[in-house]
């Protein structure tokens, strides 16, 4: 079975919760170091398949693979990903997020602020104006999680302060 995975949204946002979700796909790639179809893919994953297309989506957004045909193909700076160490991971990841939703609109509006560091419930009224959905929860973890992996911010749950780098 083909799955279009370009077939989904127009406004593209991060949907994966956990960055080690992408790592994995990655790795899966690599083991197989040849374009894949999705649905070999998807035998291959313990995933259920939205959770499978979001994760695609996202990896192709973040430039590390392409889809085409069904077929999943690793770029050349998904090449360059699997071999770098966390650093350069963590680096890739910040230079590619920065341009994808919710963190192009969100450091979009922290560049108004004067303060890099805002409470959480500043940033759960901006998910709630800019990305509302039945989840917003899902989106402030995304934030915070992916955020916290390409160090573009830290987190202390203790005083529900984020501050930005």
């Amino acid at each position: 079975m083909r799955i279009d995975i370009h077939s989904w949204e127009t406004k593209r946002m991060l949907e994966t919760r956990r960055v080690g979700d992408l790592i994995g796909l990655m790795e899966i790639l690599e083991d197989f170091n040849e374009p894949l179809d999705i649905a070999r893919l998807d035998d291959q994953l313990d995933e259920e398949r939205v959770t499978l297309l979001n994760l695609l989506q996202d990896a192709e957004s973040l430039g590390l693979i392409e889809v085409d045909n069904g077929d999943v193909f690793v770029t050349s700076l998904g090449r360059e990903f699997l071999k770098a160490d966390v650093e350069k991971r963590r680096d890739i990841v910040r230079e590619r997020i920065l341009h994808i939703e919710p963190f192009k609109t969100l450091l979009h509006e922290l560049q108004k602020l004067q303060d890099k560091s805002v409470e959480k419930e500043w940033l759960q009224n901006f998910i709630h104006n800019y990305f509302p959905s039945d989840n917003e929860r899902r989106t402030f973890d995304i934030i915070i999680g992916w955020g916290r992996y390409a160090r573009i911010l830290d987190y202390d749950s203790d005083s529900d302060e984020i501050r930005f780098r």
